[in-house]
C-alpha cells in the first residue's frame, strides 16, 4: 500500500507548491486584483486565518477524493492477491493520476470560486475583480496544481501499475491522455502561464507609471527586477516540469528497448509491464503480442519437431505444407528388434513402452548425428531418410555410419538394462539406396512427409534377412556402389531373391572388428 501514501504526500506538496505560486502571483504581480480585493482582504489576522482553513477545507476534500477513487483498487489488491484484475479495476488503475490531477483541478476551481467572489463576504466583487482573480486562483494556480498531481503520481504509480494490468491496453475511454495531449499540456503550461504572468506584471508597472510620472526609473528598475526573478522561475519550473514529462516518455522506451535487446538474446519470455494507456503503453502492447506470438510460433516449432523432426519442420515453415513430392536418390535405413513380440508378452506394458523409449532416444540420437531424418516408428521399428529433405551427396555412407552408431548406442543400452535387470536386445538394419519420391502424402486435413520408391521396401527386406544371414547389417548392391571405394571393407554375401523383386538381389556386410569390451565395430565408418 505504500505507493498511495506516496502519492497522497506527493499531492499535498503539489498543492503546498501551487498556493506559494498563488500568493507570489498576486503578492509581487498582480498587486491592483489584491489591492481591489480589499473589501475581502485586508491582510490581519483574520483574513490570513479565513486563507488557511480554507485551503486546509479544500486540500482535506482533495485527499478525500483521492482516497475514494483509490478505495477499490486497494480492496482489489487485499482481496485477490494474484488473480487477474477485471476490466473496470484496469481502467481506474490505469486513469489514476489522470483522475487525481482532474480532482486536484476541481478543489482549486472551488477556491478560486470562493475568493474571486469575495470569500466570506460573498458577491462583493465585481465582474474584472471576479475574473482576475478566478484567473490567478484557478488558471494559474490551478494548472500548476493539477500538472504537477499527475507527473509525480504518475512518477510513483507507474511501477505498481503492472499489478493491476495485463499485457494487453486498457481501455479506459475519456481518461486516456496520449502522448501529444501531455506534451501539449506542459507546452501550454510553461508557454502560456509565464505569458499570463509577464502581461499581469506589464500591465500593472504600465498603471503605475501613469498614475506616478515621477517613479518612472523606479517602477523601471522595479520591473527588471521582476522580469528577472520570473525569468528565473520560469526556467527552474520548466526544467522541472521538462525533467518530469521526458522521463515519463523516456522510461517506456527505455524499458521497450531492454526487452527488444533480450528478446534478440533469445528470451522469448520477455514481457514489457504495462504502465499506462498512452501510445508508448500501446506499443509495450504491440510488442508483448508479437513476442507472444514469436514465442507461441518456437513452442509450435520444437513441438511440431518432436513428431516429424527439425529438417521436415524447416522445410514445411519455410516451404508450406502442400501436398506433393519430388524425386530424389536417397538411403533408406530400415531397424527392428528381433523378437520384440515375445518380450513384449513377458513384461508390463508400462515397462515395455519405457524400454522403447529409453532405445528410441539412442537410436534417434545416432541417425540424427549422421544427418539422417527418422521418418516413423512402427512399434519396435524405425524408418530413417538420409538424403531427403536435406540432400546429401554421401547418404549411402551417412546410412552406413548411423548403423554402426547405433550399434554402439545399442551397446550402451543393453549395458543399462544389465544393470537394471532387465532383458538385453538384439537388432537388425536393412540399408537400401536409389530413387525415392519424397513429400507430403495424406489428405488437404491431415497429410505427413514420407517417402516412397523401391528402396524403401527392399530396406525392410534386407532387415528381414539379417537374422537369417547372422548379421546385424545388410545392404543393397545399389548401396555399395554408392560408397567411396577402398573405406569401408565389404563382404559380399551373394545374390538372394527378395520378396516383391523378380530378380535376385545382391546383398553386402560391413567387414566386423573383433569385439572390444563385447562390442562389434565396423571398420572404415569412423565410429
Amino acid at each position: 500500500m505504500q505507493p498511495y501514501r506516496t502519492i497522497y504526500l506527493g499531492s499535498l506538496m503539489s498543492m503546498s507548491v501551487g498556493i506559494l505560486v498563488v500568493l507570489f502571483y498576486f503578492a509581487y504581480i498582480d498587486i491592483q486584483t489584491l489591492e481591489a480585493n480589499k473589501s475581502f482582504w485586508r491582510g490581519n489576522q483574520l483574513d490570513w486565518t479565513v486563507f488557511g482553513v480554507t485551503m486546509s477545507i479544500l486540500s482535506v476534500i482533495n485527499l478525500a477524493g483521492m482516497i475514494w477513487y483509490a478505495q477499490p483498487l486497494r480492496r482489489w489488491e487485499r482481496e485477490q492477491p494474484s488473480a487477474e484484475a477485471p476490466p473496470e479495476i484496469q481502467r481506474r488503475a490505469a486513469s489514476y493520476p489522470q483522475v487525481l490531477a482532474v480532482i486536484s483541478l476541481l478543489t482549486v476551481v472551488l477556491a478560486g470560486l470562493f475568493f474571486a467572489q469575495g470569500g466570506l463576504m460573498f458577491f462583493s466583487s465585481d465582474i474584472t475583480t471576479f475574473v482576475r482573480t478566478f484567473l490567478g486562483v484557478a488558471v494559474i494556480g490551478g494548472s500548476t496544481i493539477a500538472m504537477l498531481v499527475f507527473l509525480t503520481s504518475e512518477q510513483f504509480w507507474r511501477p505498481h501499475l503492472p499489478r493491476f494490468l495485463s499485457d494487453v491496453l486498457p481501455k479506459i475511454g475519456p481518461w486516456r491522455l496520449t502522448v501529444g495531449v501531455r506534451l501539449s499540456l506542459i507546452l501550454l503550461l510553461t508557454g502560456l502561464v509565464p505569458l499570463l504572468v509577464l502581461g499581469a506584471v506589464a500591465r500593472n508597472n504600465a498603471i503605475g507609471i501613469a498614475n506616478s510620472p515621477d517613479e518612472v526609473l523606479n517602477l523601471l528598475s522595479q520591473l527588471q527586477r521582476t522580469f528577472l526573478f520570473l525569468v528565473a522561475v520560469a526556467i527552474v519550473s520548466n526544467l522541472v516540469l521538462g525533467v518530469l514529462s521526458v522521463q515519463s516518455i523516456l522510461a517506456p522506451l527505455r524499458r521497450l528497448t531492454d526487452a527488444m535487446d533480450r528478446v534478440a538474446a533469445g528470451d522469448l519470455r520477455t514481457r514489457v509491464p504495462m504502465m499506462g494507456s498512452d501510445e508508448l503503453s500501446a506499443l509495450s502492447a504491440d510488442f508483448n503480442r508479437m513476442v507472444a506470438q514469436v514465442e507461441q510460433g518456437q513452442r509450435m516449432r520444437d513441438l511440431f519437431g518432436r513428431y516429424v523432426s527439425r529438417e521436415v519442420a524447416d522445410q514445411v515453415l519455410a516451404r508450406g505444407a502442400a501436398l506433393g513430392g519430388e524425386q530424389t536418390p536417397a538411403t533408406m535405413l530400415f531397424a527392428d528388434i528381433r523378437d520384440f513380440t515375445t518380450l513384449s508378452e513377458q513384461l508390463p506394458a508400462p515397462q515395455v513402452v519405457d524400454i522403447l523409449n529409453r532405445y528410441f532416444t539412442r537410436m534417434v540420437a545416432a541417425i540424427s548425428a549422421a544427418g539422417g531424418l527418422v521418418n516413423k516408428f512402427g512399434g519396435d521399428s524405425l524408418l530413417a531418410i538420409f538424403g531427403a529433405p536435406i540432400q546429401h551427396q554421401d547418404h549411402a555412407m551417412r546410412a552406413l555410419r548411423a548403423a554402426a552408431g547405433m550399434r554402439r548406442a545399442l551397446h550402451e543400452f543393453n549395458a543399462e538394462q544389465r544393470a537394471l535387470g532387465l532383458p538385453e536386445l538384439a537388432i537388425g538394419i536393412g540399408i537400401a539406396s536409389g530413387e525415392v519420391v519424397a513429400g507430403n502424402i495424406g489428405g488437404n486435413e491431415r497429410m505427413e512427409y514420407t517417402v516412397i520408391g523401391d528402396p524403401v521396401n527392399l530396406a525392410a527386406r534386407l532387415q528381414a534377412l539379417t537374422k537369417e544371414y547372422g548379421r546385424a547389417i545388410l545392404f543393397s548392391e545399389q548401396t555399395m556402389k554408392l560408397l567411396p571405394p577402398n573405406t569401408v571393407p565389404l563382404e559380399a554375401l551373394g545374390a538372394v531373391q527378395v520378396k516383391g523383386k523378380t530378380q535376385a538381389i545382391a546383398i553386402y556386410a560391413p567387414v566386423a572388428r573383433p569385439r572390444v569390451n563385447g562390442q562389434e565395430r565396423i571398420v572404415g565408418v569412423g565410429v
